[in-house]
């Protein structure tokens, strides 16, 4: 299989890639907490892999998986749903007694650097750069939507953003879905006996583990972890196939975009 990763390609192989389909993958993701069960690097790493596998698929190289997001003060709304008074000053996923606290950075930073890598890839002729993201913060969304406009040239270069929360079957955070990804790509990574045995109850504030309801404004009763989505029941195998989904839609989206640019 040819290489795809960038930072293990010699110059003529990135020029021979480039030839071959001009697209360039960035994936991003911050490092920040997703339950005392996963790694932080959780969606730095799942972005990566959506990279590698629509890269195989479509083509193109995919650079290191950038370490960086950024992050908002959560709103009272959005603390109730998990279970806490509105009352707290709360930063992303930095809840009280969780340490480390996440490697978030200010959102115009954030977006000066990805803009810049951006455009360090134009310079280098890639007619096709993705932004593959692995984070489900708002303003980070926004800041990368923002950028794949303002980048993207037309007859030129198209910048795509896609990724976590955009191909996803899932909408919660460290919960069965991240946690099967985690298993299938990073088993070293994820330690379920870090949580208590079934069926002890997950409470969203003691664990940040996070299912679909109550990112849908929609908590369960007693702001616990619905069974559904619970990660003490995750699979590699269910991580492997989301893997696929995820990716093929990638791919998808590259094939046509490339499409697009050849025709201009």
């Amino acid at each position: 299989m040819d290489q795809v990763r960038y930072e293990l390609m010699r110059p003529q192989e990135i020029v021979a890639a480039r030839a071959r389909a001009a697209v360039a993958y960035l994936p991003i993701g911050p490092m920040e907490w997703h339950g005392p069960h996963m790694a932080v690097g959780m969606d730095m790493l799942h972005a990566h892999a959506m990279a590698l596998s629509a890269a195989r698929k479509a083509g193109g190289v995919v650079l290191p998986p950038l370490p960086l997001g950024t992050e908002t003060i959560t709103t009272p709304e959005r603390l109730r749903h998990r279970g806490f008074t509105g009352a707290e000053r709360i930063y992303g996923m930095d809840y009280p007694g969780f340490a480390p606290p996440s490697l978030y950075i200010e959102e115009s930073a954030f977006g000066l650097i990805v803009r810049e890598v951006v455009r360090g890839l134009k310079r280098q002729e890639f007619r096709v750069i993705v932004l593959v993201n692995g984070h489900g913060a708002t303003n980070y969304r926004d800041v990368l939507t923002r950028l794949a406009l303002e980048e993207s040239e037309p007859g030129r270069a198209a910048v795509l953003l896609t990724g976590y929360l955009y191909d996803t079957r899932y909408r919660g955070h460290a919960e069965l879905g991240e946690t099967s990804f985690l298993l299938a790509c990073h088993p070293e990574a994820v330690d379920l006996s870090a949580l208590p045995p079934e069926p002890a109850p997950l409470d969203y504030r003691v664990y940040g583990i996070l299912d679909k309801p109550t990112v849908a404004g929609e908590p369960t009763p007693g702001f616990v972890v619905c069974k559904e989505q619970d990660p003490r029941r995750a699979c590699a195998e269910q991580g492997r196939a989301d893997l696929e989904f995820e990716s093929d839609r990638i791919a998808q989206k590259v094939r046509a975009a490339l499409a697009t640019v050849a025709q201009g």
